[in-house]
């Protein structure tokens, strides 16, 4: 630039062309890195690894979609825009534990994988808990129902309590009843205690002449037919206030074994409260066909009815208590999350991952509505707590659960503790405390 282009300029215009220039330069240096003004998206977060990142998350029943809109939203963060997500469905519960336990016994598993409430204790060995500095138990207990800070907190060798796993969605039992059926009886509201229950079965139970069930008033006593007879007996040992979890391991005792017999009744062909009947055949696909009028189930139970007959009025509210007393209200709570194996190289970004799935209240709301399952977060809850599902929102801030040493093997337990019983082999006593033995490892 010629010498003469600068003694036209006034001083004023000679500092701001300096100044400009300086701007330019300083952006030049930045941009190749010599001088670190634009500073890398991960210094956002020091703990943060760089370079691309794939994280594999396997999972139960979602569809690739929601999943792809989570790394979407993740990907728009700058910490976290070099990060994908590999997703791998599975369609059967079975299929994916038979998968899940192989693949990390060869040391191949996922990066995060689905994990049931229920399954926390078993499968804890599996799961790298949460730095405290990420998510806390005083982070749980302030987001989401208590539930779910006594299922996926647990006290590691340290004697200190992480977080094992954060709800995607929440869960619990309520009461699903035929609107239809309850029209042609004239019973306007569906029962909100167990003596209602009790005092509808005359006119809800419709038998034959050899006084075989055609229609049952409700899915109550067995074993063989009722898919989550475990969670049911659960609930009704609970509401009866047997503590089932003590610090020497599970107790079966008189409150618990009064649920037992109360369970059982329903089922048992001499008892005038009989309402069940194995030849009815599965609880869920009776309900579709209209041969019983209530079960006590799941929200994520009603698409599977609706899938087996759409034209089904279902009503739902919150189950059967043993009282009317609002400070005894209680359900039982069933739900997934997820987890971080300890098995895999990059733990920080797992949980970085998992923490903004479960805990940013606009992914979780879109999660919840691409998949039609009901929300974890409290403020999603408070939200719609008057809408639609009502009786489940509402029903997930007093949801309870019990730390099962083992799901399967819990519900096997508990169905020979049944069947002994009925067949005459064992008093409820003898067959409570047989149960428990095993449970306990005796």
């Amino acid at each position: 630039m010629d010498a003469n282009f600068f003694s036209g300029l006034s001083k004023q215009q000679i500092t701001i062309l300096a100044i400009v220039g300086g701007i330019i330069l300083l952006i030049i240096l930045g941009v190749t890195g010599i001088i670190p003004i634009f500073k890398s998206s991960t210094t956002l977060d020091p703990n943060f690894p760089t370079g691309k990142i794939t994280l594999e998350v396997w999972g139960v029943g979602d569809e690739a979609a929601a999943f792809a809109d989570i790394t979407a939203a993740y990907q728009a963060q700058p910490v976290s825009k070099s990060v994908s997500v590999k997703y791998t469905k599975f369609d059967s519960i079975d299929a994916y534990e038979k998968s899940l336990t192989a693949a990390l016994a060869e040391g191949r598993g996922p990066d995060i994988f689905m994990v049931k409430n229920t399954w926390i204790p078993k499968d804890a060995a599996k799961l790298q808990p949460a730095p405290l500095s990420m998510v806390s138990p005083l982070t749980i207990q302030q987001a989401f129902p208590q539930a779910i800070l006594r299922d996926m907190v647990l006290t590691a060798s340290d004697s200190q309590s992480y977080v094992f796993a954060l709800p995607l969605h929440f869960d619990a039992l309520a009461l699903l009843y035929n609107k239809d059926i309850f029209n042609a009886k004239t019973i306007v509201y569906p029962p909100k205690t167990w003596d209602e229950v009790v005092q509808l079965i005359p006119t809800l139970r419709e038998s034959d002449a050899q006084k075989n069930i055609q229609t049952s008033p409700i899915a109550l006593g067995s074993a063989r037919t009722i898919g989550n007879f475990d969670d049911i007996l659960s609930l009704v040992m609970l509401q009866s206030g047997a503590v089932i979890n003590t610090a020497n391991g599970v107790l079966l005792d008189g409150p618990a074994q009064q649920a037992i017999s109360f369970y059982l009744q329903f089922a048992n062909p001499t008892n005038p409260y009989y309402v069940w009947s194995d030849s009815l055949g599965n609880a869920r696909d009776a309900f579709a066909a209209q041969k019983t009028a209530m079960i006590i189930d799941t929200h994520a139970a009603i698409a599977d009815i609706r899938a087996k007959n759409n034209f089904i009025n279902i009503g739902t509210a919150q189950v059967p208590q043993l009282s009317r007393e609002i400070k005894d209200t209680q359900t039982l709570a069933s739900y997934w999350g997820l987890g971080v194996s300890r098995q895999t190289k990059i733990p920080y970004v797992a949980w970085h991952f998992i923490r903004f799935a479960t805990m940013t209240p606009e992914v979780s709301k879109a999660y919840v509505q691409k998949t039609n399952k009901l929300p974890a977060l409290l403020t999603l809850i408070e939200a719609d707590k008057n809408g639609e599902n009502s009786a489940f929102l509402k029903s997930f801030l007093v949801a309870k659960t019990w730390a099962r040493p083992d799901d399967e093997k819990t519900r096997q337990v508990f169905g020979q503790m049944l069947e002994n019983i009925t067949l005459g082999k064992m008093t409820v006593s003898q067959s409570a405390r047989a149960a428990q033995e095993a449970l306990n490892g005796q």
